[in-house]
């Protein structure tokens, strides 16, 4: 008898621990709300679908306020062409697919568009000893200089010597430098390779890749294949990102559920405030 309690009571215990344990895992297989062609595990399982005003269906990544597009990785010279290689494991679709939108609400929004698959969905800018770039927008937006009044959270400015190296985000300059006769210099284009070389005074090896498909329902998306060298690069930060960057899901959807809250009494208050001022 003694023993057929113990028994009970180590399956409840049992139970009650792979519950618990479910509740900081990442992990959704399958979403009705995905447009068709985007129901993917990459997505489901770290993002949640959201509604814009202007741009219909985005998706939204469960991630750290600060987060931002283009910032957890390295460029890397793929065929011929700067390629952006994401150490975030819905990188290889959202950075070579589509657009990405700020929305005041959520933050940095990505809108899917077709199946054109581009080594990175970014706008360039090359200035004197400077690279920026910034998540290509759609259709409507567009942004100012890096130095300009409310522009920083679009662009990543970086020195050119810092260019190429692992983790690229960390080099980012916060305020950069501006002026008439930077402006003079600014040119939307990619870097050059031999300028970049002459920068950071190593030559640039040239990376070879091929591309498999990934077939969906109604699209055919392509994923980057890495040499291994690349690929280590890219395991050697997946644990950072996952500790210091993703947000599980119960977590992150905790903390809309908040803000929601906060701006529904702000708004509450807001007749308030103008029946005291009359």
């Amino acid at each position: 008898m003694k023993q057929q309690i113990s028994r009970l009571f180590y399956f409840l215990f049992l139970i009650m621990f792979i519950s618990g344990c479910g509740t900081i895992v990442y992990q959704s297989n399958t979403n009705d709300s995905a447009p068709p062609g985007y129901n993917l595990p990459d997505l489901n399982n770290y993002g949640e679908w959201v509604q814009t005003d202007n741009y219909g269906e985005g998706w939204h990544p469960y991630v750290v306020s600060s987060w931002a597009p283009f910032d957890n990785g390295y460029w890397s010279y793929v065929n011929g062409y700067w390629t952006w290689v994401s150490y975030e494991p819905f990188g290889w679709i959202v950075y070579h697919y589509g657009y990405w939108y700020y929305d005041s609400f959520y933050g940095w929004v990505w809108i899917p568009t077709d199946n054109i698959w581009s080594p990175a969905n970014v706008i360039w800018n090359d200035y004197g000893d400077y690279v920026s770039w910034a998540p290509l927008p759609p259709r409507g937006v567009s942004y100012g200089h890096p130095w300009e009044m409310n522009q920083a959270r679009y662009w990543h400015v970086v020195r050119m010597q810092d260019f190429t190296r692992d983790n690229v985000g960390m080099y980012r300059i916060d305020k950069p430098f501006g002026g008439a006769n930077v402006s003079r210099e600014f040119v939307g284009r990619a870097p050059d390779r031999q300028a970049v070389e002459k920068s950071t005074g190593k030559p640039i090896t040239v990376i070879r890749s091929e591309r498999s498909r990934v077939n969906t329902s109604t699209r055919n998306l392509e994923r980057m294949n890495l040499p291994q060298t690349e690929n280590k690069k890219v395991e050697q930060n997946t644990e950072r990102v996952r500790k210091d960057v993703l947000v599980p899901r119960n977590q992150y959807q905790k903390q809309e559920n908040e803000k929601k809250q906060q701006q529904q009494r702000e708004r509450k208050q807001e007749p308030k405030r103008e029946d005291h001022k009359n």
